[in-house]
């Protein structure tokens, strides 16, 4: 116990500045592929072929297009890439907003109150969003808090692909919520539906059930792009870059 207690004296404050300060995700994996260029070699499928989600699909003449939604950011698509048009950029600010101009409704600047349904993930987004309560990411220093019923929450944190099973009780914990409420969609299921398909088990996608806000990108996102995103939903953060744009229909919802 006396040494933990010096151990602890010793290391000082580990928790995370961002957003007050930018930051590398720990472990080296924060950033995306983006498409630098458009001198991909004729005939070259290649990035679209190794694909595991299929978001990469070749735009004709101006090269691949990725579709971030349903991205896993797996960096297979860049490291097979021969002419060196898809490059990696270390980025994890990866969250957009599902409409132009961000979230249209405005929530307090002091606290914003999280209910999280999980709505059919494989649980890789569910230890991210438990990392966030963690002491290095401490969301409660932002602001944020998570409830556990819907009737004392402002943003509603989704993760998974809908399951038949749970779209019902998503619908419920929605219409609980008092206005004005934000949803929020975390990972790639969230944002774009079953990273296996549409099937019996998993015939929807969030936005067409709700009218989503922010998506969050990632399979999984790390702690520090759901920071990004809950930041941005609550309009207290900005998106970053302009080589990440939602592709799909006027939703958001990609990968159809």
């Amino acid at each position: 116990m006396a040494n933990w207690v010096w151990k602890g004296l010793g290391s000082g404050v580990v928790t995370t500045r961002y957003p007050h300060r930018m930051e590398e995700i720990p472990g080296g994996w924060s950033g995306l592929p983006v498409v630098k260029g458009n001198n991909c070699p004729a005939d070259c499928r290649r990035c679209a072929a190794v694909c595991l989600s299929g978001a990469v699909s070749i735009g004709g003449p101006a090269g691949p297009v990725i579709d971030y939604m349903r991205c896993i950011f797996c960096r297979a698509c860049v490291e097979n890439c021969p002419g060196e048009v898809l490059v990696w950029r270390n980025d994890f600010r990866l969250a957009r907003p599902a409409r132009p101009g961000g979230p249209p409704r405005r929530l307090s600047r002091r606290s914003v109150y999280i209910r999280h349904v999980d709505t059919g993930a494989c649980e890789c987004c569910l230890w991210e969003v438990n990392g966030l309560s963690n002491p290095y990411y401490d969301l409660h220093r932002l602001g944020f808090f998570f409830v556990t019923s819907p009737r004392h929450a402002d943003l509603l944190l989704v993760t998974g692909p809908v399951t038949r099973n749970m779209a019902e009780a998503l619908d419920k914990a929605y219409r609980a919520m008092a206005a004005p409420k934000l949803v929020v969609a975390a990972g790639a299921c969230a944002c774009s539906g079953p990273f296996a398909g549409m099937n019996y088990a998993a015939p929807y996608r969030l936005a067409d059930l709700l009218p989503v806000d922010v998506f969050v990108p990632g399979c999984p996102p790390a702690p520090l792009t759901l920071l990004h995103g809950l930041l941005l939903a609550a309009g207290r953060a900005e998106e970053a870059g302009g080589e990440m744009e939602l592709r799909g229909d006027k939703t958001g919802a990609a990968g159809k």
